[in-house]
């Protein structure tokens, strides 16, 4: 429990004095709370900023060196909040650090759950002509009210039904220390049915290991300049989407996005495909799909050479142009 005083002293020993004690009360409750508290701090004027920046670097980004590095996450209300958990440092998509990089589009095979490789391998080429491996066949409704859907894989089983989504901003958790029943809104995973169950099945032992791991997940926000992936976990996310990587001729990008940090991932609707590349025999794949891998990367540099070989990962299937 952070303590008043100790706290005072600590923002005094970054620069930081005359914290009123209303706001010194609140942020005192807010650190407390952690990533997963909704408290917002207010401002303390005349050194909002000092103040911000002094809190982000004490409790989150040790070596961030300016405010414009951090994007205000869509559950906070409060342009100008001092939680230092309420901000994510945006990950920069045109340096990329090693060793994620590009692998050719030919390596990019998903399987389907059932059926050997080969069989799946054959299936799953085809079925991405039309769309997504996630809704051939199923749910075809409407578009007019979701702007994305969520479909939640382990490995290369399915688990439960597409999630849909109409609010601007939806999170996705696992259920560790009682997550499903505390209040938020969005998908919890350890409370979805896994489809085709059954019951001589086990859960992988990779699975289950990455599924303790997932805790307060990630954050899907549809905001005026795009899609955003923030990541609220204590693990990287592994990210592709074709809009990261719209100009590569034979590649498919794959983006670490370390804990607290977020990456824009498609650009504003209406989500048209990225422009065209110049003509490639290249393995066909949703323009629209974006996969986000939990805790595990994929391709050339890992044992995993596609999504369907994570534990957990999901699958962001965004609305057609009307």
């Amino acid at each position: 429990m952070f303590r008043r005083r100790a706290l005072r002293r600590r923002l005094a020993s970054l620069g930081v004095a005359a914290v009123p004690d209303d706001v010194l009360r609140r942020l005192a409750r807010a650190l407390d709370a952690g990533p997963g508290g909704a408290l917002c701090v207010p401002p303390a004027p005349p050194d909002d900023r000092r103040l911000r920046l002094a809190l982000a670097r004490a409790f989150c980004f040790p070596d961030l060196r300016d405010l414009s590095e951090l994007r205000r996450m869509p559950h906070c209300t409060d342009n100008s909040c001092c939680n230092p958990y309420h901000w994510s440092r945006l990950c920069k998509p045109e340096t990329p650090p090693p060793p994620y990089t590009r692998f050719a589009m030919d390596d990019y095979k998903p399987k389907d759950h059932g059926e050997s490789t080969e069989d799946a391998r054959r299936t799953d080429h085809e079925r991405f002509d039309s769309g997504s491996m996630a809704t051939d066949g199923e749910e075809r409704q409407s578009w007019e009210t979701e702007w994305c859907r969520l479909a939640y894989w382990e490995l290369t089983q399915r688990v439960g039904r597409q999630f849909g989504v109409r609010m601007r901003a939806v999170d996705v958790f696992g259920g560790g220390g009682g997550a499903c029943g505390s209040g938020r809104h969005g998908l919890c995973l350890d409370a979805l049915d896994r489809v085709d169950h059954r019951p001589d099945l086990a859960q992988p032992d990779q699975v289950r290991k990455t599924r303790a791991k997932i805790g307060l997940g990630v954050t899907l926000s549809l905001e005026g300049d795009g899609v955003w992936v923030y990541n609220r976990g204590a693990e990287p996310v592994f990210v592709s989407s074709p809009a990261l990587d719209a100009a590569a001729a034979r590649a498919l990008l794959v983006w670490r996005v370390a804990a607290g940090h977020c990456l824009r991932v498609f650009p504003p609707p209406p989500f048209a495909a990225p422009r065209p590349a110049p003509p490639r025999p290249a393995l066909p794949r949703d323009p629209r799909s974006v996969r986000i891998s939990f805790a595990k990367g994929w391709g050339p540099k890992y044992s995993r050479r596609d999504v369907t070989a994570c534990p957990c990962w999901l699958e962001v299937l965004l609305a057609p142009p009307s």
